[in-house]
């Protein structure tokens, strides 16, 4: 296939899957032809976001130590079950988790420290 023929396959391979994303299944607003790095063959079409963090699995799960096919496919099986079986499992919360209220305090409390530092070098 010529570079020139990808938009019109795309846009049939996403009328395809029904004008979702394969793995988020939401409209992609920027659809990307996914296609498998080691043969070339197109797998579907995908989200921007989808295509990028699949790319990023993809490309680094040597450096994991999953590169071989069979430990990079349990490692896929285990995430979701892990996710959802291990949410709230030990009543814990990590030390460095903040709420997004306590982020906003934060935030505010380094800028009203920075603008009184600024206030105090002008005088």
């Amino acid at each position: 296939m010529k570079a020139s023929q990808v938009a019109p396959v795309r846009a049939r391979i996403l009328a395809d899957q029904g004008g979702l994303c394969l793995l988020c299944k939401r409209k992609p607003k920027v659809p990307c032809l996914d296609h498998c790095h080691k043969d070339g063959f197109i797998r579907g079409v995908l989200c921007r976001g989808c295509n990028a963090l699949l790319g990023k699995l993809e490309n680094n799960r040597a450096r994991y130590g999953l590169n071989d096919e069979v430990a990079f496919n349990n490692f896929l099986r285990g995430v979701l079950p892990y996710l959802y079986a291990s949410a709230m499992k030990y009543q814990l919360i990590h030390p460095t988790y903040r709420t997004e209220q306590e982020k906003k305090d934060a935030r505010n409390a380094r800028a009203r420290k920075a603008r009184a530092a600024a206030k105090k070098e002008k005088a």
